[in-house]
């Protein structure tokens, strides 16, 4: 078996679906195995696969074990040289996991090669970013992916593709061989931040991390955390920050960045705080800012202990309180 392709799912029964026909429509049955793991879907996503697609093999969990608990369950269960990590709400694309395969076999330093990634419009999507710094990540928010993002600029000539910091999860191929050496993901991050932390860990290693550009994939992003309240999926990708930030830069930049944002929320929260009262209650979006900023500063100061001192866990929506 070449390629084990491993999916996730929560809760995107139609976008599940359109994924797994991709991987039949632009795979090769012979050479592919398909791996869905359910985090306790309740839309009917495991009837849909067992009914739809009875080649796959389907992991049920009976609650959300998290991203990287579920996509390492899928590679325990995978017998292929390469494993496809591919989200739930992206598609492949007529030739996109050959080209992955073709720049893996080329270059056998290249550790992952992730997929140039399409918004279903056909617009470029970011595919892949600078690590995350203490420096950029205290800038304003609206900078921090320009700072971060890294343009599509073919370096290897005919072979199409670029070297990166990290690609992004959302269809990148891993050699099995990289996997074994570094580890899989690290299930104290939930979600997010898991590719980053995955790619950097390859770096360490030796492993190259690149993008194919003419391996596409549509991607239509966030699609399960959609789901989620505002302040909760703001705050579960905060706990992912501050976990790779621990792990990987240790407690007094991630004191820092702590600082950085629980500061960001007061002044946030006292401006807005402010103005609400002049306006009577009328203004619906001011009080949301409120009750957001109001919500992440509490928050950051309930669980202090857990981002600065006490090891780093996965945290959950349901954790997010």
């Amino acid at each position: 078996m070449d390629i084990s392709i491993v999916i996730v799912n929560w809760n995107t029964k139609d976008d599940l679906r359109a994924a797994l026909q991709s991987c039949y429509d632009h795979g090769e049955p012979r050479r592919i195995e398909t791996i869905v793991i359910d985090n306790g879907s309740s839309d009917g996503s495991v009837e849909m696969v067992r009914e739809e697609f009875p080649q796959t093999t389907l992991l049920a969990n009976s609650d959300n074990r998290g991203y990287t608990a579920a996509c390492n369950q899928g590679m325990r269960e995978a017998v292929g040289r390469y494993y496809l990590m591919l989200n739930s709400d992206a598609q492949l694309t007529a030739g996109c996991l050959q080209e992955l395969v073709r720049v893996m076999d080329a270059y056998p330093d290249i550790g992952t090669a992730g997929a140039q990634l399409h918004y279903p419009d056909g617009s470029d999507q970011p595919s892949a970013y600078r690590f995350p710094t203490l420096s950029s990540r205290l800038l304003p928010a609206k900078w921090v992916q320009a700072a971060e993002a890294i343009s599509a600029a073919p370096s290897g000539g005919s072979a199409n593709i670029y070297q990166v910091d990290w690609v992004v999860g959302a269809c990148h191929l891993v050699r099995a061989e990289a996997v074994a050496q570094v580890g899989m993901m690290d299930e104290r991050i939930f979600m997010w931040y898991d590719d980053a932390d995955w790619c950097l860990r390859m770096a360490q290693a030796g492993w190259r991390r690149v993008v194919a550009v003419e391996a596409v994939c549509v991607h239509k992003a966030r699609k399960s955390a959609e789901a989620l309240p505002p302040l909760r999926r703001n705050l579960q990708m905060s706990m992912s920050e501050f976990a790779y930030f621990r792990l990987h830069h240790g407690a007094i930049k991630t004191a820092a960045l702590w600082a950085a944002r629980t500061m960001y929320s007061l002044a946030k929260t006292i401006a807005f705080g402010l103005v609400w009262p002049l306006m009577a209650g009328r203004n619906r979006r001011i009080a949301e800012a409120l009750s957001f900023n109001w919500g992440r500063l509490r928050f950051h100061l309930r669980h202090i202990a857990d981002i600065l001192w006490r090891a780093p866990k996965p945290y959950r929506a349901e954790d997010v309180k």
